[in-house]
């Protein structure tokens, strides 16, 4: 049973996405952070809970604590599009992936994804989702490029992709900050959890869009640059990508060397 928060609200405030919502989205990431065909930013988070009775290790994670993951998709102005909440908090955020409604809807090709096209008279590119490493290497999931050994393409590839892609670290930061229960360890059954955070993420579109939605604290917030130049890369632990990813991510970066070059 859903709460009732949940039930009053998702209507207006967390639609059911379809073929124009998804262009408006896109519109958006490409005015404000200069990446064309991004359907949205994709992260996962741990929210605490105290350890349910019988579950042994199933919530518990990576940071040594107990959790569920709420595994959220937001548009350009860190509003949520998607939300998924409850899988375990030992699984990893391409598994979650995987579990998750959303990702079962992508893996299944039963998104309402607009067709593949031309950016400034490039080859038809399809619309994309930004992840981090965790997530794996699809037609519609980008990731950014291995740390060791980048060039400048590569390097300037991953500094357009975590520009955009940290509007959903921004959105989960927000959320957190607006709603102080979820600091805390909740201490209640992981289905009674699952309805606070579903409360709590359909409020955060609700106050934003009200409030008014304010970007400068990305804009203003400088990207760390040792982060590009890091070693190692957790590629591994998913599994290679297929050529077709891996073509269509060199071709949005060589299209932000030359055409899309940064403003």
């Amino acid at each position: 049973m859903k709460p009732v928060m949940w039930y009053e609200l998702k209507a207006t405030e967390l639609p059911t996405l379809t073929h124009d919502s998804f262009k408006e989205v896109a519109i958006g990431f490409a005015q404000h952070w200069h990446f064309p065909h991004v359907l949205g930013a994709i992260d996962g988070k741990h929210i605490k809970i105290e350890c349910p009775p019988k579950s042994g290790s199933a919530h518990y994670n990576y940071k040594q604590t107990f959790s569920i993951v709420l595994q959220g998709v937001c548009d350009a102005q860190c509003n949520f599009i998607s939300v998924d909440v409850g899988d375990f908090g030992r699984h990893s955020d391409g598994g979650v992936l995987k579990h998750s409604s959303f990702g079962r809807a992508l893996y299944s090709n039963s998104l309402p994804i607009p067709l593949d096209e031309s950016i400034c008279g490039s080859d038809p590119l399809p619309y994309v989702f930004l992840g981090d490493e965790a997530y794996p290497l699809l037609r519609n999931i980008m990731r950014t490029f291995p740390r060791r050994g980048l060039d400048n393409v590569r390097r300037i590839y991953n500094y357009r992709h975590f520009r955009a892609r940290r509007t959903i670290e921004c959105a989960f930061c927000v959320l957190v900050g607006k709603w102080s229960v979820l600091k805390t360890n909740l201490n209640m059954l992981p289905e009674n959890a699952i309805k606070v955070v579903l409360a709590c993420c359909v409020l955060h579109n609700f106050v934003r869009r009200r409030e008014g939605v304010s970007l400068d604290n990305i804009e203003s917030n400088e990207i760390d640059n040792s982060w590009f130049q890091m070693e190692g890369d957790t590629s591994a632990t998913i599994g290679r990508p297929g050529k077709q990813a891996l073509d269509i991510r060199d071709e949005f970066a060589e299209l932000f060397l030359t055409t899309l070059s940064a403003p």
